[in-house]
C-alpha cells in the first residue's frame, strides 16, 4: 500500500497524463477541421483535395463531438446552468464574427439569421443543446437512448424539412457520438487505447480507409454530404427507401475511423506543447472560419496566390491551413475565451 500522499501524486500524475492525451488528440481534430475548411474550396477541381476533404469528413466533427461528450459530465450531472450557456453565448459569438468576416471579403451584406447555422457556428449550438437534453432525460437507460437517437437520424434523413434551422438536422444525426461520450469514462477508454494490438489495428484501419477512398472516390464521393450531418437523403439519393441503411454506414464508418484516429495519438508529444494548443481547441475553432474568409475574399482573389499553386493545390491548402492554425492557436486570445467560456482561473 502506497502512502496517502504518494497514492495522491499518482492519482494526479494520471489525471494529467489523461488530459494531456485528449489534448493531443483535439490538437490534430482542430488542425484537420481548419483543413477540412479549407479544402472545400477546391475539392471539386482537385481530385487530391477532394479525397482529403472526403477523408477528413469521415470522422472529425463525430469525434470531436464524442470527446466533448467525454468531458461534459460535471456540467450535466451537476446542472452548471453557466457552462452550459456559455455555448450559446460562444454561437453568437462566432455567428457575429463570421458576418463581419464575410462581409468585409464579399463587400456585401451577407445577410444574418441568428436561428440558422449552416456552418461552423454549428457546433456550440450542438454542445448546448445536447447538455440540455441529457439533463432531461438521464434517467432513461443509456442503452435506450442510444438505440433511440440512431433510429430518429435514420428517420430524420427522409425528411427534407429538417436543416439548418436551429441546428436541428446536426443535433439528430450528432447526438450519439456526443451521449456514447458521455456515458464512457475517459480513463477506461484511455487505458483500453493503449492496447499495442489495438494501435496496430488502428493505423491498418487509417490506411485501408485512405486505399478506399482513393480507389472509389468517383462512386462515393456524394456520400459526404451525409457525414456533414445536415442534408437529407435526396441529396444524392432520391425516392430509396432504404437510405437510411447509408447512414447506418456512415455511423459505423465514423465511429471505427474515430477510435482509430484516438487509438494511434500518443499520450506525450512534444513534451506536453501540443497538449497545451489542443487545450485552445475552442478558441482556434471560433476564429478559423473568419480568417479563411478574410484569406480568400481579400488576399487571394486579389492577388490570385492559389494561381501559382495550380498544379500543387494541395501544398498551397496545407500551408494557409497551417498560418491560419498558428494565428488562432497564439495564446493571445486565451484569456477572451476563458472568460466567455466561464472557465474559472483555478481548478475546481
Amino acid at each position: 500500500m502506497l502512502p496517502p500522499k504518494q497514492s495522491h501524486n499518482m492519482e494526479n500524475s494520471l489525471a494529467k497524463e489523461r488530459i494531456q492525451r485528449w489534448d493531443n488528440i483535439k490538437f490534430f481534430l482542430i488542425f484537420l477541421v481548419v483543413l477540412g475548411h479549407i479544402a472545400d474550396i477546391y475539392a471539386n477541381i482537385s481530385f487530391a483535395t477532394g479525397v482529403l476533404r472526403f477523408y477528413i469528413y469521415t470522422f472529425h466533427m463525430p469525434l470531436f463531438l464524442f470527446v466533448s461528450g467525454l468531458f461534459s459530465k460535471k456540467n450535466i450531472k451537476q446542472k452548471r446552468w453557466k457552462n452550459i450557456f456559455s455555448y450559446l453565448i460562444l454561437y453568437i459569438f462566432i455567428k457575429v464574427i463570421d458576418f463581419f468576416a464575410k462581409w468585409a471579403a464579399t463587400g456585401s451584406n451577407p445577410g444574418f439569421s441568428l436561428f440558422k447555422a449552416a456552418s461552423v457556428p454549428w457546433y456550440a449550438f450542438c454542445l448546448f443543446a445536447f447538455s440540455v437534453i441529457i439533463i432531461l432525460i438521464d434517467k432513461v437507460k443509456p442503452a435506450y437512448v442510444l438505440a433511440f437517437s440512431v433510429i430518429l437520424a435514420c428517420v430524420a434523413g427522409y425528411d427534407n424539412n429538417i436543416g439548418d434551422f436551429l441546428c436541428l438536422s446536426r443535433i439528430i444525426v450528432f447526438f450519439p457520438f456526443f451521449y456514447a461520450g458521455y456515458i464512457i469514462e475517459p480513463a477506461k477508454l484511455n487505458d483500453f487505447l493503449k492496447d499495442k494490438r489495438i494501435v496496430g489495428a488502428s493505423v491498418a484501419v487509417l490506411i485501408s480507409a485512405a486505399v478506399v477512398i482513393v480507389c472509389l472516390y468517383g462512386n462515393i464521393k456524394d456520400i459526404k454530404f451525409l457525414f456533414t450531418g445536415r442534408n437529407p437523403y435526396r441529396v444524392f439519393i432520391k425516392n430509396a427507401p432504404y437510405a437510411f441503411v447509408f447512414r447506418l454506414i456512415c455511423y459505423a464508418v465514423s465511429a471505427l475511423m474515430g477510435f482509430a484516429f484516438m487509438a494511434v495519438i500518443p499520450d506525450k508529444i512534444g513534451k506536453g506543447k501540443i497538449a497545451k494548443i489542443g487545450a485552445r481547441s475552442v478558441q482556434i475553432y471560433s476564429l478559423h472560419f473568419a480568417l479563411k474568409l478574410l484569406w480568400f475574399g481579400l488576399v487571394n482573389d486579389r492577388f490570385h496566390i492559389d494561381s501559382f499553386f495550380t498544379s500543387k493545390l494541395l501544398i498551397y491548402e496545407i500551408l494557409v491551413a497551417v498560418v491560419i492554425f498558428v494565428i488562432c492557436a497564439l495564446p493571445f486570445w486565451e484569456p477572451f475565451f476563458k472568460k466567455l467560456l466561464f472557465v474559472p482561473s483555478k481548478e475546481e
